[in-house]
């Protein structure tokens, strides 16, 4: 089984998953995986996977066979395992404890796509449907404190196989970089009385400068301080702080903001490898008035290098009023 692990100095819990280096591997330099290989997550080839936990699929089809759009399974190569209980060891210095979690596959098309952008509208509100459905599963046990939903696409970006897909994982703790925002942004609360998600739309829909898109009910921008270039941010304009609580409109208008940052970035930056991630509330609705859920586009343009790695902080050569104009400008 994985094994969370506490640093001693820092307090940063790393996860130690061994059998994660027994993945298949279509991409990068160490992939012994051969492109004709039958690709595990393409309509034909359910029993190359887990069971399915959730799946969208035509009427009269059968779990776990063709028929489905959009299609969940358990991680065959999991970094967390969903086991009974989650208990710890210490020798008085180091501190470890069971890799106690879930972790699960969203595959986000029957048909083998290479690039998310290749959806339509209605094919990224179908994705965010499963992301939804899955997340309020997860919820209700109440063993998990955290929830990660979070996409690599392309090999810079550290996907091992090329179709189109996500991975959610359950954590019985919040990890340090969700709980950093959360202190920030409660402290903003407690000193203004608003949340600061909230002024940061006013201000990028008022000054523009950092603006790619404003809809009606979403809006992207660059954030002030980004730590990649064209780092961009998708955010509802209404303030909520947990996404499994969007509605069926709500899933639709994010789908659609969703596919036009991805088809901007696409367009300006020639298909870049990225990830993104999903920021909601804690499974315990701690988060309160001050929290606002969103989404972190982050292009693999460059690598971390020996400063980032060093010093925890980012260099970023492109300010993100340049990037925000490029993205804002492109023709689609």
């Amino acid at each position: 089984m994985a094994e969370f692990r506490k640093d001693p100095i820092t307090g940063r819990w790393v996860i130690i998953a061994s059998q994660r280096a027994q993945r298949p591997r279509q991409l990068g330099a160490a992939s012994p995986t051969r492109q004709d290989e039958p690709c595990p997550f393409c309509a034909g080839n359910e029993a190359m996977t887990p069971p399915e936990l959730w799946a969208s699929r035509d009427a009269n089809t059968q779990a776990n066979a063709p028929g489905w759009h959009v299609r969940v399974v358990p991680n065959k190569y999991p970094a967390v395992e969903n086991a009974s209980q989650w208990h710890g060891s210490s020798d008085n210095f180091y501190q470890a404890q069971n890799g106690v979690g879930a972790h699960e596959v969203i595959v986000e098309s029957a048909d083998h796509l290479v690039n998310i952008g290749a959806l339509s509208e209605d094919g990224f509100a179908n994705v965010l449907r499963a992301y939804r459905a899955r997340m309020r599963a997860l919820r209700t046990e109440r063993r998990w404190r955290y929830l990660l939903l979070y996409k690599n696409q392309g090999d810079r970006a550290g996907a091992t196989l090329e179709h189109i897909h996500s991975q959610l994982i359950a954590l019985p703790h919040v990890p340090r970089e969700a709980a950093d925002e959360l202190n920030g942004a409660q402290a903003h609360y407690l000193a203004t009385q608003r949340c600061i998600y909230c002024a940061i739309i006013e201000r990028a829909t008022r000054e523009r400068q950092r603006l790619v898109f404003g809809h009606e009910k979403f809006v992207a921008l660059c954030p002030f301080a980004p730590r990649f270039a064209y780092e961009t941010w998708i955010l509802p304009r209404t303030h909520a702080a947990a996404f499994e609580e969007s509605s069926d409109q709500d899933l639709l208008d994010c789908g659609r903001a969703l596919h036009e940052i991805i088809a901007r970035l696409n367009r300006a930056l020639d298909d870049p490898p990225f990830n993104y991630f999903l920021h909601s509330a804690p499974t315990d609705d701690s988060a309160g008035p001050h929290y606002h859920w969103h989404w972190e586009i982050l292009p693999q343009l460059s690598r971390a290098a020996g400063f980032e790695l060093g010093s925890g902080s980012h260099i970023n050569a492109v300010a993100p009023e340049q990037a925000a104009k490029l993205l804002r400008d492109v023709a689609l």
